[in-house]
């Protein structure tokens, strides 16, 4: 359980989860979008071993929804654009299902504690799994007041701001397609390799909260987590 709450702190600090939303004047996307997830650093092969190489998102419009499989646990991010919430479901075999939601007011709260992010768009492309990117240099602020630069390159075609509102790239102007995370003693490197848009078959309920997962709070699900 310790190794599951260590991954879920480092993908909210990290933000490993994906964004995407609908653009004005073109057709809602739908589909079906795969990241591969490399590390780079000083990591043993224990750890290694139960970090996600993978991470699926299935885009309906301006909903979004990311799952993470990590050893002993399924996380699925939910991000609604149309009222900018997020929901996190947890499904941890032995130890049961919940879900722990943000509301609008929760995530500006949060939003106006920060610095907001200095975005650079960088007259730079790159394809991506078929898709021309453009490039932007995301920079934000650490708790100790550092900055951290953060390379994307993103797609206007699958999606725009509204979800990065909810998600970890407020302000960015496209999906990003591939992305660079660094820490002292590691970098992630997201990259998309396949966008599924034939024969998928998505629906608005697909993004709907399950009945049989429990509603707790953050600070109570980690306590369950790390059995106190």
């Amino acid at each position: 359980m310790k190794k599951i709450a260590l991954f879920i702190v480092v993908s909210l600090v990290a933000g490993v989860i994906g964004n995407v939303s609908a653009q004005k004047k073109q057709k809602p996307f739908k589909g079906i979008v795969t990241y591969d997830i490399k590390y780079e650093g000083d990591i043993d092969a224990a750890t290694l071993a139960n970090l996600p190489s993978t991470q699926s998102s299935e885009v309906l419009g301006k909903y979004l929804k990311v799952e993470t499989l990590v050893p002993g646990a399924t996380i699925e991010m939910i991000s609604n654009g149309y009222d900018s919430t997020r929901t996190v479901l947890y499904d941890i075999p032995g130890l049961g299902k919940y879900c722990v939601r943000t509301t609008k007011a929760q995530i500006m709260a949060s939003l106006e504690e920060g610095k907001p992010a200095d975005i650079s768009y960088i007259d730079e492309t790159k394809e991506v799994s078929g898709y021309t990117c453009s490039k932007a240099d995301y920079v934000v602020e650490d708790e100790y007041g550092d900055k951290i630069s953060i390379i994307i390159f993103y797609s206007t075609v699958l999606g725009g701001p509204e979800l990065n509102y909810v998600g970890n790239f407020p302000g960015l102007k496209g999906f990003p397609m591939e992305y660079t995370i660094k820490s002292d003693d590691m970098t992630i490197i997201y990259s998309v390799s396949s966008v599924q848009t034939k024969k998928v078959k998505l629906k608005d309920t697909d993004f709907l909260i399950p009945t049989d997962y429990e509603e707790i709070s953050e600070e109570d699900f980690m306590k369950k987590v790390q059995g106190e």
